[in-house]
């Protein structure tokens, strides 16, 4: 249940499994995200439909960083709707959205950059999500020097010490040890409601063969 599920029928594009929280509520629970030809629909873990944002409707889409979206429709005199939601396989959706709403997608720098480098190293505007992280993979890695390389030893040892700070770095490995278990506890929970789903299936199953069962008889009867 956690893998994205690409399905073709009823216009549907990608399915990804995602933590979920509404507007500033703290609470939050496990569902999906499906995206559409026509927009985006969020369903709560039981797949009953939380709600569907009409593809015209949907006023921005914030990429918080690549494990995370938030998705808003504005409103004149009521609140906006707004949904936040996060998914380990939210690599599968970004990309897809970037072609779907390009014009309203907006990605936060801040959010991709360590905190020792969001003053010193911004990106771009108009670059991608993937771009972004990109850059902060090079910047996470040491840069080895070439075995034939015939630089000074001083810049060889600037080259081989990593850019990122030991504190940017831990930063980093508890953001996806959080995911991680986010993930694992969102696809807990999708399973056990999959249970859930086949036992009230069996049942209705029996209870349809007890009610044949006795139309059958009542037939005979009459």
């Amino acid at each position: 249940m956690a893998s994205p599920k690409v399905l073709g029928k009823e216009g549907v594009v990608v399915r990804i499994p995602a933590v979920i929280s509404q507007g500033n509520a703290s609470h939050v629970k496990a569902g999906s995200l499906t995206i559409l030809v026509s927009g985006l629909e969020i369903h709560d873990s039981c797949s009953l439909l939380m709600h569907r944002f009409e593809r015209e409707d949907i006023d921005d889409i914030k990429v918080h960083t690549p494990y995370e979206i938030s998705i808003r429709q504005r409103f004149i005199g009521r609140p906006d709707i707004a949904y936040r939601l996060i998914s380990a396989k939210m690599s599968e959706a970004i990309p897809i959205l970037e072609v779907q709403f390009s014009k309203k997608m907006e990605l936060l720098e801040d959010a991709l950059m360590p905190r020792s480098a969001r003053s010193s190293s911004p990106i771009e505007k108009g670059c991608s999500v993937w771009q972004a992280a990109s850059g902060l993979m090079d910047r996470a890695m040491p840069h080895e020097p070439c075995s034939g390389s015939q630089e000074g030893p001083s810049l060889q040892l600037q080259r081989s010490e990593p850019l990122v700070s030991e504190g940017d770095a831990q930063e980093l490995r508890q953001i996806l040890r959080k995911l991680k278990s986010l993930a694992l506890d969102t696809e807990t929970e999708l399973e056990r409601q999959d249970d859930v789903l086949d036992g009230i299936t069996a049942a209705i199953d029996r209870t349809t063969l007890t009610i044949d069962k006795h139309n059958q008889r009542t037939k005979k009867l009459t």
